[in-house]
């Protein structure tokens, strides 16, 4: 009997030791625990538990790692109340997508892609740490494009002559935006606290069917129908590294009248590969091939972001709408390329 009051606890004992040898993540050391541990304390909680929850898990390990490398990240943070009541689950790649490389003081150097619209507002497409959907697993894709998926964050000053950490900060959305309502720092990481929860970049057809203009409520059917008809729906969704200009419906009467052949070669005139052109690169990036052999053109000209081809002249009425796949811009009239 004394032995089994001896020995049973001690067995009892090792068991639990090696649960918790299972369920407790290693960190390796790493700063992960307090960065936890700043988490909670400025009531991100929620945002906390999803970490834990995919610390130990394959998926959850580039995670980890990176917070725990010392690189200079930033982070966009869900506060409690943007979640969902009954469900506070995000994806391992919504935690991936939330965390851009470099800091938004910044501009998030090296790797950003920022231009200042006027004197008092900037935009970055500020890389994360999520891959594309299409990309390939390594470093570079077949055309030396960065795989990484971008957030587009707009900046607005609160002073003229300097950025401050007060000022309006924005993460765009297909529909809407997302502001960032508080914010602090950790090391050499920056957290934004932002209202809302971020989806993952949807597939283009999906995006089309959106109401990415406030004049176009029901998205812009024709041009994603046209697609369709066409037979490119498949590509424009899953070829990695897009470019591609779609028009407003009220443009696109007369593609009813052409053949399927000159439909496609029509659309083609709207898309490329092997470059994705965020708006901030129009002045640098000025001339593309599109998928039809057509040169397009871009300029940016008091204010406004055009495209042309020929004798077409659009202007980008949206631009930098984020795909899963690349990069999506709304302009007025369709490409000719006469």
């Amino acid at each position: 009997m004394k032995f089994i009051t001896r020995v049973v606890p001690a067995v009892l004992a090792a068991f639990s030791l090696v649960q918790a040898s299972v369920v407790v993540p290693r960190t390796d050391g790493g700063i992960f625990d307090e960065y936890l541990d700043a988490l909670n304390k400025h009531n991100l909680t929620i945002l906390a538990d999803n970490y834990k929850r995919i610390a130990g898990t394959s998926s959850g390990k580039s995670i980890v790692d990176n917070i725990n490398s010392g690189k200079e990240f930033t982070i966009l943070a869900p506060k409690n109340k943007a979640f969902d009541s009954d469900d506070k689950k995000l994806d391992p790649r919504q935690l991936e997508y939330n965390t851009l490389f470099g800091n938004i003081d910044n501009n998030f150097k090296p790797d950003d892609h920022h231009n200042k619209r006027d004197g008092q507002q900037s935009r970055s497409t500020a890389p994360s740490t999520m891959t594309r959907s299409g990309a390939p697993n390594n470093k570079r894709s077949e055309y030396k494009q960065s795989p990484f998926q971008v957030q587009v964050i707009d900046r607005f000053r609160s002073f003229w002559k300097r950025w401050e950490e007060f000022d309006l900060i924005l993460v765009d959305r297909p529909v809407g935006d997302v502001k960032v309502v508080d914010r602090f720092n950790f090391k050499n990481l920056v957290i934004l606290i932002i209202d809302e929860v971020l989806a993952l970049p949807p597939k283009i057809s999906e995006l089309l069917c959106l109401p990415l203009l406030k004049t176009a409520p029901k998205g812009l059917l024709r041009f994603g129908e046209a697609l369709k008809k066409a037979g490119l729906q498949d590509l424009v969704d899953n070829k990695d590294a897009i470019t591609i200009f779609a028009p407003v419906d009220e443009c696109l009467d007369d593609i009813d009248k052409m053949s399927k052949d000159d439909l496609a070669w029509f659309l083609k005139n709207h898309f490329f590969f092997g470059k994705i052109v965020y708006s901030p690169l129009f002045p640098k990036i000025r001339e593309a091939k599109a998928e039809s052999g057509k040169e397009l053109k871009f300029s940016y000209e008091n204010d406004i972001h055009y495209v042309c081809c020929g004798e077409s002249k659009a202007v980008v009425l949206r631009a930098d709408v984020i795909p899963s796949n690349g990069v999506l811009h709304i302009i007025d009239r369709p490409l000719k390329c006469d």
